[in-house]
């Protein structure tokens, strides 16, 4: 929870504006006990290094074959190689899985983010120009998706 927070504090990577509460987290994590719907958390030293989602794109059920991506990473832990251990486990552990794509909007800027995932294979698709507003600030995302089909998954 106190990740998630921090980026809502000092990030545009999520949209919250108010803290999550211990219970809004544990609801969030209902959508992990199935299927392709994974989280992931990694620790080092005793604290939350960072974690990686994969989650419904939306509800509709023209998209089970899709999942959006999400991934945060501790700002002590940025450039320190936790945020490629994640993805990696997050992508080994969907092979066999019933999926044909992968989807991810980046708030920008974020180099690095997009850099990580061009390296998973992720392309950019486009920018949703100023479509969000967080703070009186307005936000562009660049979306990039990934095809599973060619790496072993089924869909």
């Amino acid at each position: 929870m106190a990740l998630r927070n921090w980026y809502i504090d000092h990030s545009y990577a999520t949209f919250d504006e108010q803290h999550l509460s211990l219970r809004q987290m544990a609801q969030w994590f209902t959508q992990f006990n199935t299927g392709p719907h994974r989280c992931y958390v990694a620790v080092a030293d005793g604290e939350i290094a960072g974690y990686c989602s994969s989650q419904a794109y939306r509800a509709h059920p023209a998209f089970r074959h899709t999942i959006e991506t999400s991934i945060y990473v501790a700002a002590n832990a940025a450039r320190s190689g936790v945020g490629s251990a994640l993805y990696q486990h997050l992508f080994d552990a969907l092979r066999g899985q019933d999926l044909h794509r992968a989807v991810v909007g980046i708030a920008l800027p974020n180099d690095a983010s997009v850099a990580l995932h061009e390296k998973f294979g992720f392309r950019r698709i486009g920018v949703f120009d100023e479509y969000a507003i967080k703070h009186g600030q307005r936000i562009s995302s660049v979306w990039m998706e990934k095809n599973l089909s060619e790496q072993g998954w089924h869909a």
